[in-house]
């Protein structure tokens, strides 16, 4: 659809097996266009842009969603006198029945029942009680997005590890991880609560949900940057390789014994499994472009 040459023109292609193009609209707001489509379960594709459609395409990622309601919304402002997009398909990691994307950390297959089971409900669960074993992705990753939804029962304990190996005996021995914890269970340092980059770097500006309800939490690396998102706020960023973050980690009696710690470029992400009962649904992840 044309609109003027103040505004951007815009050319919808959506992934068939999300949702169709005429489910998509496209509204005037001064110098700007406002690019909506209706929310399903979770932002299950992401906006990007080009410039020129003659081959080689070469497309970049829109800004993010600035609403998360009944609809998701992108307000485009570009310079460009002439944008085309296209809606992308987020890689799913769980959708609620398979495991195929994972497997368990230093293992080939994915953990018995008893271990992580899927519920009825199309959740993702660790199950107290047992032996417990973390899951990684069965690709490695190196810049990327990763969301998704996690819920406790009293006193559950989890995390993520990004950008993780198979070295040593557990993957929070090589690469960092975004906590997560029912907060309201704990007696615990600000560094070892939930959003927190575990034992090194304290969340701030963070919302908490009740335990058993579901956070909604965002993972973004790229290059040496990294960002926590908890309940639609930025709780913590900070930069890999970075002076500040090396001398944490060296003072650090957790991790510095691990000289490979934090340092892959590319690696699995790892969930964690602490034996006690918490709740995974809705994992989505897009690769990003390096900086």
């Amino acid at each position: 659809m044309k609109t003027d040459a103040a505004l951007t023109l815009a050319l919808f292609m959506a992934v068939p097996s999300l949702v169709p193009a005429t489910d998509l609209t496209i509204a005037r707001s001064g110098n700007a266009v406002l690019l909506s489509w209706p929310l399903r379960a979770t932002n299950d594709f992401c906006l990007q842009f080009t410039t020129n459609l003659s081959p080689p395409f070469t497309w970049s990622n829109a800004s993010d969603p600035v609403t998360n309601g009944t609809d998701l919304m992108v307000t485009d402002g570009g310079t460009a006198s002439r944008r085309f997009y296209r809606l992308k398909g987020w890689e799913v990691l769980f959708d609620g029945t398979s495991t195929a994307a994972f497997r368990g950390y230093q293992q080939t297959t994915f953990p018995p029942a008893s271990v992580w089971a899927v519920t009825a409900n199309g959740e993702l669960q660790t199950v107290a009680g047992g032996t417990p074993i973390n899951i990684i992705t069965t690709n490695q990753y190196s810049d990327f997005e990763l969301r998704w939804e996690w819920k406790a029962a009293t006193g559950g304990n989890s995390g993520v590890n990004y950008r993780c190996t198979e070295e040593y005996s557990d993957s929070e021995w090589t690469g960092p991880e975004f906590q997560l914890l029912d907060d309201a269970q704990y007696s615990v340092p600000a560094a070892n609560t939930i959003g927190a980059v575990w034992d090194l770097i304290a969340p701030t500006n963070k919302v908490l949900v009740p335990t058993g309800q579901w956070n909604r939490c965002r993972l973004i690396v790229q290059s040496n940057y990294v960002e926590h998102w908890l309940n639609g706020r930025r709780v913590v960023a900070y930069y890999l390789n970075s002076a500040p973050f090396t001398n944490l980690v060296v003072a650090n009696p957790n991790f510095n014994q691990y000289p490979d710690f934090a340092k892959a470029r590319s690696g699995y992400i790892a969930f964690r499994h602490e034996n006690t009962q918490t709740w995974f649904r809705n994992i989505y992840i897009r690769q990003l472009p390096a900086q």
